[in-house]
């Protein structure tokens, strides 16, 4: 049990199917347990008043009364107290709670979240997809390195952790640097792909495609209707298509691992790559067949280099609720002088 004088902060990680609230208690000696946590459906939680009813019901404690309140929302954020879903309706606006000028409140974008994720335990012991340990035991990965982190799920997130090092020598902490590489047009490869781009157009009514157009559950549903002709929800598509060798899994990992290895090189990201989001976690089928593996790796000139890097899966669902509670911790650790 958490010792009764741990500062508690409160998380929310909010995207446009779910919505999971958590409660953490920071104990004296720095760590963070995970007290309390509860999933509600997003599309239940209008207006910011809402979620902070949410919060204070379900987690027994408002964010007035909480030492941090972090809420990390699946879309573009602003000044770090507002922000809006992108695939949803849900704006939160935390500038009048702030304004009372009590506990620390700030809102992140997910995949912020999910970046800070990779520097807790949960991130640290995530699976190793990519080299396998026997492989890599000799050369591990530096520890003060780039990280990246990508999942997808009702949409596409991308977000980098730089170690401060880089730029301030023995400077210790990271940078996490948001990102709406998710929405960057994504890129199609000989006249198959092409065709499945215009089907893909056409269905979503767009110029081009992006990242979380094609690697979304929305983009799954419509990839696997291209190929078979059958229309399933993305739920039904993962449960059917993404557990053994059909065409629907083949398309689906090779793109995604082509969003990976765009990444990796735009980024540098030595000290590894994290897969997050829903569709990885319930399907690890298509981030761990060949067909990934091998356009992980399809990069003239890099490919070795590609193959050293750590590839991770981040299989806790409720990894960004962890991560959104270490941005809360980083945060209190700033206000009290912390490096």
């Amino acid at each position: 049990m958490p010792e009764p004088y741990s500062r508690h902060i409160l998380a929310a990680d909010i995207g446009g199917t779910n919505c999971r609230l958590a409660r953490f208690a920071l104990t004296p000696q720095g760590e963070l347990m995970k007290e309390r946590s509860v999933w509600l459906e997003s599309p239940g939680l209008a207006t910011t008043e809402h979620l902070m009813a949410a919060l204070e019901r379900e987690l027994a404690l408002h964010p007035a009364a909480a030492d941090a309140t972090v809420l990390a929302i699946g879309g573009p954020v602003h000044d770090g107290l507002t922000g809006r879903l992108t695939n949803g309706s849900l704006e939160v606006d935390l500038r009048p709670l702030a304004a009372r000028g009590g506990p620390p409140v700030r809102v992140i974008n997910d995949f912020v979240a999910q970046a800070c994720a990779c520097l807790t335990d949960l991130g640290e012991g995530a699976r190793r997809l990519w080299p396998c340990a026997d492989a890599s035991k000799d050369r591990p990965a530096p520890l003060r390195a780039p990280r990246a982190v990508i999942g997808a799920g009702t949409g596409l997130g991308v977000a980098v952790l730089y170690p401060l090092d880089m730029a301030l020598p023995g400077a210790d902490g990271w940078l996490v640097a948001p990102s709406e590489g998710g929405h960057a047009a994504f890129p199609f490869v000989g006249d198959e792909e092409n065709a499945f781009h215009d089907f893909l157009r056409k269905k979503l009514k767009l110029n081009a495609a992006r990242g979380d157009d094609v690697l979304s559950g929305r983009g799954l549903a419509i990839l696997h209707e291209f190929l078979t002709g059958e229309r399933l929800s993305p739920g039904e598509v993962g449960r059917r298509a993404l557990s053994s060798a059909t065409g629907t899994l083949c398309w689906y990992a090779r793109f995604y691992g082509r969003a990976c290895r765009n990444l990796m090189l735009s980024t540098l990201c030595t000290g590894g790559l994290w897969i997050a989001g829903g569709i990885a976690a319930h399907n690890p089928l298509c981030i761990g067949c060949a067909e990934f593996c091998d356009e992980l790796r399809a990069a003239p000139g890099f490919s070795g280099w590609l193959g050293e890097i750590p590839v991770r899966l981040l299989e806790d669902v409720e990894s960004g609720l962890w991560g959104a509670a270490q941005y809360g911790r980083m945060l209190l650790g700033q206000l009290n002088g912390a490096s």
